[in-house]
């Protein structure tokens, strides 16, 4: 009898077992769906946002190359040792005074494997040869001139213009708009500069804001307005001050993203990216920022080398006048008449 009621016992015991081996499957089953469901998520998520700033692929194309393992092994430059990447600061589209006209003018020179990064100002007021024509004008214009002709063409020229210019290929442009360099700045908490003498602007630009913009002498933390004050002003002092301020805030906003973790970690860089998503461009793809990003972790505490060019005696430049439609106006011309000496001093900036 006891037998019998085992026996009957069994195949119902088995159909249990069945049954809840069925029902986990189910779950499993629905937890992995989520998980891609996720991950195609965050990956449509990232190339909506990263394909709106880069202006090399379209949407499908960045959403692709946001997949893991997908795009370049290598930044160019990056199996000759060294990146450069020009960076434009300028007020903005459609913004008043000249919103296409490059304020900042910088290239940064990056060494990941020797920890080393330079870099090198060039003044707004250099006299150039656009591109294609006989005609001369200043190089911050020669953006505004070519973007015109399209999204990312200005950017691009200035890419070939800065490349005559210092003897440097330059691998990558990044152009940041004012309003995305305050947000930047207020979105990681501040800045950090620190001054050996009180610095003042009695003669800033627009607004009522900056009137008698002054800073004392010591550690100052600055917020977004007036970082961009500090870097913008030019009056009281000059066009090459102003470059010299313009790298030191850019290292104290490394320092501040690095203590923040952003350089090392590609979500929080694309949170931030999402915020500023209008006001930032580069002609890097998708996963040429990653590598940008991941290339970034390497880089602790470098050794930075810093170039503005001007008309000391060490600067290269000498000023002059050209004529214009408007008069006679100021412009910078290198020193023997040509770039060679330029050329020499960018490609030694390590030595």
């Amino acid at each position: 009898m006891g037998i019998f009621l085992r026996n009957k016992r069994a195949p119902e015991q088995s159909k249990k077992r069945i049954f809840y081996k069925k029902r986990w499957f189910k779950v499993l089953a629905v937890i992995f769906i989520l998980l891609i469901a996720t991950g195609c998520f965050a990956a449509y998520k990232t190339g909506a946002t990263l394909s709106k700033i880069s202006t090399k692929d379209g949407f499908q194309a960045s959403l692709w190359k946001s997949l893991p393992g997908v795009g370049s092994d290598q930044l160019q430059g990056q199996k000759e040792g060294q990146i450069n990447i020009l960076l434009l600061g300028m007020r903005g589209v459609n913004m008043d005074g000249g919103g296409l006209l490059a304020d900042t003018i910088m290239v940064a020179a990056i060494r990941p494997q020797e920890n080393k990064v330079a870099l090198i100002s060039i003044p707004r007021d250099l006299y150039v040869q656009d591109p294609g024509t006989s005609n001369h004008s200043k190089i911050n214009a020669v953006n505004a001139m070519y973007e015109g002709k399209g999204e990312g063409k200005g950017m691009e020229t200035m890419k070939q213009i800065v490349t005559e210019v210092t003897g440097l290929p330059i691998h990558y442009v990044v152009r940041l708009d004012f309003k995305g360099f305050t947000g930047l700045v207020d979105t990681v908490g501040g800045v950090d500069v620190y001054l050996d003498k009180p610095f003042s602007e009695p003669s800033q630009f627009e607004g009522e804001s900056a009137a008698n913009f002054s800073l004392p002498a010591g550690k100052n933390h600055l917020n977004g307005e007036k970082a961009l004050f500090f870097v913008r002003a030019r009056y009281a002092s000059s066009d090459f001050e102003r470059a010299k301020r313009q790298q030191q805030v850019l290292i104290a906003l490394k320092d501040k993203l690095l203590s923040l973790g952003t350089l090392s970690d590609f979500g929080k860089a694309s949170n931030i990216l999402n915020i500023l998503g209008n006001d930032v461009r580069t002609d890097m793809d998708i996963s040429e920022m990653k590598k940008a990003f991941d290339l970034s972790a390497l880089i602790r505490d470098p050794q930075i080398k810093q170039k503005v060019f001007d008309t000391s005696p060490e600067g290269l430049l000498n000023s002059s006048k050209a004529d214009t439609p408007e008069g006679k106006t100021y412009i910078l011309l290198p020193a023997g008449g040509n770039y060679d000496k330029i050329h020499e001093a960018c490609q030694n900036i390590f030595q």
